[in-house]
């Protein structure tokens, strides 16, 4: 499906036929993410009616030819951002965090951590332009959904690995998630807590045993 509210009404029409990639100026062929990676950098620094087809030409030193080569469509463009955004942010990352370690709970406490690692501010700054874009259009709303589904479902798993089940294992999941979230957006302003304690409390907040838990530990 187009979306109308982003894409102009010339990218509606049959695409170009396939040719021969365009070279860079500096000689280099473009490979698809290069179009990705430009495209997110508008959307991080301006918003997605910022990514036009002859902005990121010019931006690339290509001409259209280029572009066409690779996508059909400006749409085509930002649902490759949006799978983009799903496969670094997610998929790559479930993959790290599930060969980390030798038990979940250093499985959870590894991916606690990720908003305080280098490279995580940019990523912060991706995250947050695609919410903002999902808040008025429905390929990004959907595609977030599904990306909080994945999420969630694996911060479940992990804590049914540790011994947490049913209702308790998605509630502290969503406890996790509303953590990491909201760390990753104020822990460079307020500064307020020491990595490793953060660590600690965050640790020991989402695996305390539940009242249930600790009567039967006393029976």
């Amino acid at each position: 499906m187009i979306d109308m509210e982003t894409t102009p009404l010339e990218e509606t029409a049959n695409p170009i036929k396939r040719r021969t990639p365009t070279q860079r100026h500096k000689g280099s062929p473009l490979n698809e993410q290069d179009w990705v990676d430009a495209a997110i950098g508008i959307l991080v620094n301006e918003n997605v009616r910022g990514i036009r087809i002859e902005v990121l030409c010019k931006k690339l030193g290509v001409t259209k030819g280029s572009f066409y080569w690779h996508f059909a469509t400006r749409n085509d463009l930002l649902m490759a951002v949006l799978s983009s955004w799903r496969r670094r942010m997610t998929l790559d990352v479930i993959h790290k965090i599930s060969s980390f370690g030798n038990s979940p709970t250093e499985r959870l406490q590894k991916l606690i951590s990720l908003p305080r690692q280098p490279k995580s501010p940019a990523s912060a700054q991706v995250e947050m332009s695609v919410r903002d874009w999902a808040r008025r259009v429905k390929m990004p709303k959907d595609a977030v959904a599904e990306v909080d589904k994945i999420r969630m479902d694996y911060f479940v798993q992990l804590l049914n690995d540790a011994g947490f089940e049913g209702d308790d294992a998605r509630g502290r999941a969503y406890i996790i998630y509303c953590v990491m979230m909201g760390d990753s957006i104020l822990h460079q302003s307020l500064s307020e807590m020491p990595h490793d304690d953060f660590l600690k409390i965050a640790m020991e907040t989402v695996l305390r045993p539940t009242e249930k838990s600790q009567t039967e530990d006393t029976v």
